[in-house]
């Protein structure tokens, strides 16, 4: 007899008949090893355990976020509540279902190729649908607190959003004749539970009784420590890019306008400068730029550049890093400023990336935030082409499993230009990620026969859009729920 069996069968022997929370507690031996010893003990009749049978309903991961946030039909109805849909722009994922659900639960109907709500949609658009609510109460409770609603379950059950499970409750448990006559008869001979090292060299193996194990009896479940996804996410793209010999260079959040725009060409009268997409420090309010003479250079070049005037106290204002590229535009004004006084010891090309928080006077949807990170990189050489800026970006993002397009497109800093796209599997579409090109002349103020300059910059959360599946929003990744981090796969 186990150790464990005859702490359970003394227990028992003072009692009539216990619970399985009573059981545990005398034993003072914990859950798992009080179940394993009464299965063991059922078997040989040495215990009678009373079960009753309960029928449990679990939420679902994706049942969780649609708690925490709305159904698939519920966002739907937000836009429509903004104007009629055309149906052939429901391309995504979740636009989809939200689409055949508005159908199904008659939210709203087609006319001519366009989704309008009906009076039933417009109600639960005010009021909020059912189903999420009961989700909600499960999610809390772990049943819904109206039984009407409970002819709703078999519908989540279809859509994936819970699951319904039977197990066996213990109730009361005693011992028997068996049980004490197996106490009265003593331990025992123990039956080995592990094979080691000594038992297999020894050859004992072979006259030696084992233990045998029940993998199917319900433990308590251990959660794992696990990384958050993003974490994971950021420490791959680190690895992709030290292993392409880059090195990790870092800057202030707060910086004053000239490093953030002035240093990166873009016109004092850009839409971005403005209060409504830039979050702009009252104390202090200004921030000297120390480098001087650069300030004076990048001035000139805007003028000139610009046609216009240039405001020295306007590039000078204190702010929150709208892009990590200003870490980048230091990094460069470094260099190129070394290389332009004559030293020539630096090993071309040289290659640098950052990583960090910026932060946007943004709307949040589901892939905007007003704070999220951004990670940017850069290589100074002599006759680097954009075939070099494509090869390296597709190399690092292919690292991480994403398939990488290019786009011809318009930024400020850089001639020429690209947007750099990701494929969705999700929506079997391109997604936008960042921006990418050769840095201009204007910002280096050295020819580029002599030094060019490659960058890019993108934002690291869409990606997990993309990698995990059980993510539609990035604000999701900042939330305080943590069931999903529990439960989501290791690797």
């Amino acid at each position: 007899m186990h150790k464990y069996e005859e702490r359970v069968l003394e227990v028992l022997r003072n009692n009539k008949e216990l619970s399985l929370g009573e059981l545990i507690s005398g034993s003072s031996i914990g859950r798992d090893k009080v179940l394993w010893a009464l299965e063991n003990l059922s078997k040989r009749g040495a215990v009678n355990v009373r079960k009753t049978r309960k029928r449990e309903i679990e939420i679902t991961e994706e049942g969780k976020r649609y708690a925490e946030t709305l159904l698939p039909e519920e966002k739907l109805l937000k836009s429509l509540e903004k104007g009629e849909i055309n149906v052939a722009e429901l391309k995504g994922r979740e636009e989809q279902i939200g689409f055949l659900w508005a159908k199904k639960k008659e939210l709203a109907f087609i006319s001519g190729g366009t989704l309008k709500m009906t009076k039933r949609g417009l109600a639960v658009a005010a009021e909020g649908d059912q189903d999420r609510m009961m989700l909600n109460d499960i999610a809390i409770h772990g049943k819904s607190r109206k039984e009407s609603m409970n002819e709703r379950i078999p519908i989540l059950q279809s859509r994936h959003l819970v699951e319904v499970k039977e197990r066996e409750e213990i109730e009361r448990i005693r011992i028997s004749g068996e049980g004490l006559a197996e106490i009265e008869k003593g331990a025992g001979e123990e039956k080995v539970g592990q094979l080691n090292k000594s038992i297999i060299a020894g050859g004992n193996w072979k006259g030696i009784e084992f233990r045998k194990y029940d993998v199917n009896i319900k433990v308590e479940k251990a959660d794992a420590a696990l990384k958050h996804p993003l974490t994971n996410l950021s420490d791959d793209i680190k690895r992709a890019y030290v292993g392409l010999g880059f090195k990790e260079i870092s800057g202030p959040i707060v910086e004053p306008s000239f490093w953030v725009f002035d240093s990166l060409f873009m016109p004092q009268d850009h839409p971005a400068r403005e209060m409504q997409d830039t979050f702009y420090l009252a104390k202090p309010s200004m921030l000297k730029v120390k480098e001087s003479e650069i300030q004076k250079r990048i001035g000139k070049a805007h003028k000139r550049g610009w046609k216009g005037d240039w405001n020295m106290e306007a590039s000078e204002q204190a702010m929150l890093r709208t892009h990590v590229t200003s870490v980048s535009s230091r990094q460069i004004q470094s260099i190129v400023g070394s290389m332009m006084k004559g030293k020539s010891d630096f090993n071309l090309p040289l290659k640098f990336f950052s990583m960090g928080r910026v932060f946007r006077n943004e709307s949040i949807d589901y892939k905007h935030l007003a704070d999220f990170y951004q990670t940017d990189g850069i290589i100074i050489g002599k006759g680097l082409t954009l075939a070099n800026l494509f090869d390296t970006l597709i190399k690092i993002y292919g690292s991480i499993g994403m398939k990488v397009s290019f786009k011809p497109s318009y930024f400020p800093f850089v001639e020429p230009g690209v947007e750099i796209r990701v494929f969705s599997e999700k929506t079997g579409g391109w997604i936008e990620i960042g921006g990418a090109g050769i840095i201009r002349r204007e910002i280096t103020g050295i020819s580029r026969k002599k030094i060019s300059v490659l960058a890019w910059g993108v934002t690291v959360e869409r990606f997990l859009l993309l990698r995990e599946n059980n993510i539609s929003s990035i604000s999701e990744l900042y939330g305080s729920r943590i069931g999903w981090l529990r439960s989501r796969k290791m690797v």
